[in-house]
């Protein structure tokens, strides 16, 4: 499939569930946890999983397509484990960015190749070796921290969070974030994705991930941003277990203006959206201990 292709069609669904009132990320949905992968996209073989934009990606094509797990390879993986895709089957096509450097005219310039490929759903498969149905690795020890991942992540992400009147926003000239108390909330889960999205305004901080942050509601670098928070909450919140939502339906409206503008917009707010959680997540979380904590879920 065509890049822009890709682009366009994916797109175009996200502006439909829009204009119908629900963004497509409020969805992402709790696998069969066959492999206990939660609900990041990962690959089947590798166990890897997907990121930035992929990961809306194939949230949307299993929601589309009633897929009851999150887990895809692509159809060389498929036979290199004995597998087969069901006949009829058909591939939704994932994003490969590579960042490379030319010589040109003596000068190293630096070029991004983007292209699409195919892959499958678990859903799709047959003769799936059991090997491949259950965990993938030996669970690594459960830390001697027993504190929740979510507090952890709160505590570990670099960003400081006071508490106090009514409203929810990061400020950029303390780098600080302000919640109200959870006790205002509806619910826990709507404290915690409230939370994910003002540390993902706040990795718009230089000395994070060096965003523009807009100026006032219903511009469009306003817009843009506030979908990049958004996506950002999401991308955490499932990372934590925790449903995604949205923070109001006025936003709605200037997202949908930013979407039919720029059918790549969506893309790259999600691959702004990644960066900023991987990079919340490894501040609270450094590698080494990523297994271990994902052991502990």
């Amino acid at each position: 499939m065509k890049i822009n292709d890709l682009y366009s069609s994916v797109t175009s669904v996200a502006i439909r569930q829009m204009e119908e009132g629900v963004p497509p990320w409020v969805r992402p949905w709790r696998d069969e946890r066959i492999q206990g992968v939660g609900m990041i996209p990962t690959n089947l073989v590798s166990g890897r999983r997907y990121s930035g934009g992929n990961i809306l990606l194939l949230w949307l094509a299993a929601h589309l397509n009633g897929y009851a797990n999150l887990q895809w390879a692509t159809y060389q993986q498929v036979q290199a484990i004995g597998a087969t895709v069901r006949k009829g089957e058909r591939s939704t096509h994932v994003i490969f960015t590579k960042h490379i450097t030319r010589e040109e005219e003596g000068e190293q310039k630096p070029q991004t190749i983007v292209k699409s490929y195919p892959v499958f759903n678990l859903s799709q498969l047959d003769k799936v070796p059991e090997s491949y149905l259950g965990p993938q690795q030996q669970p690594e020890p459960v830390p001697e921290d027993s504190t929740s991942p979510k507090v952890r992540l709160a505590r570990g992400c670099g960003v400081e969070v006071q508490h106090g009147g009514n409203q929810a926003c990061y400020i950029p000239s303390r780098d600080q974030v302000q919640m109200p108390p959870p006790s205002s909330f509806v619910d826990d889960e709507a404290y915690w994705q409230t939370l994910m999205h003002e540390f993902t305004h706040a990795t718009a901080h230089e000395k994070r991930c060096g965003r523009k942050l807009g100026k006032r509601f219903g511009d469009e670098q306003y817009a843009f941003e506030e979908l990049v928070a958004e996506l950002g909450s999401a991308f955490l919140c499932a990372r934590l277990d925790i449903p995604a939502g949205y923070r109001s339906a006025s936003y709605l409206d200037n997202w949908l203006k930013v979407l039919k503008q720029d059918n790549r917009a969506i893309f790259t707010a999600a691959s702004y959206a990644g960066q900023a959680a991987d990079f919340l997540w490894n501040q609270a979380f450094p590698k080494v201990e990523e297994k271990q904590l994902e052991a502990a879920e």
